[in-house]
């Protein structure tokens, strides 16, 4: 009997708190979640081996959150990326939906509301998978 495959989760927050606490809500199960402080530091890893969902903050140094998620939607336009920030404006929410984002989480927000995000976020990957593998 095989293991089915846990899915990839990336959070990406300039705040290792924020990282922490968000890997602690997601942690388990089916699921492998990694860190990355900066937008280049995620851009690094996802190049590595993709992920299943992306968790970016709007607001870092260097590489912003909307940048890193244009860089990401035209590496892979299928990625699954969920925004969450601290200043949400419709202006910014917007942007990041018409930019590809699947979800824009204001700070703070309740672990059960991002487990549900999440959720939503991996079972449109798998029904865009059709049963083939998905993004692995």
């Amino acid at each position: 009997m095989t293991k089915p495959r846990k899915h990839r989760i990336l959070v990406v927050d300039d705040e290792l708190t924020v990282c922490k606490s968000i890997r602690q809500v997601l942690v388990g199960g089916d699921c492998d979640v990694d860190m990355a402080q900066s937008g280049e530091e995620a851009l690094s890893k996802e190049a590595e081996q993709p992920y299943d969902v992306l968790i970016v903050d709007l607001m870092m140094p260097g590489l912003s959150g909307m940048d890193l998620l244009r860089m990401l939607k035209a590496r892979n336009p299928k990625a699954r990326i969920i925004m969450v920030t601290g200043y949400p404006t419709m202006r910014n929410t917007l942007q990041a939906m018409q930019l590809g984002a699947m979800d824009f989480l204001p700070k703070p927000f309740l672990p059960t509301t991002l487990r549900s995000l999440v959720a939503a976020a991996l079972a449109a990957g798998d029904d865009e998978a059709g049963g083939s593998g998905g993004a692995g």
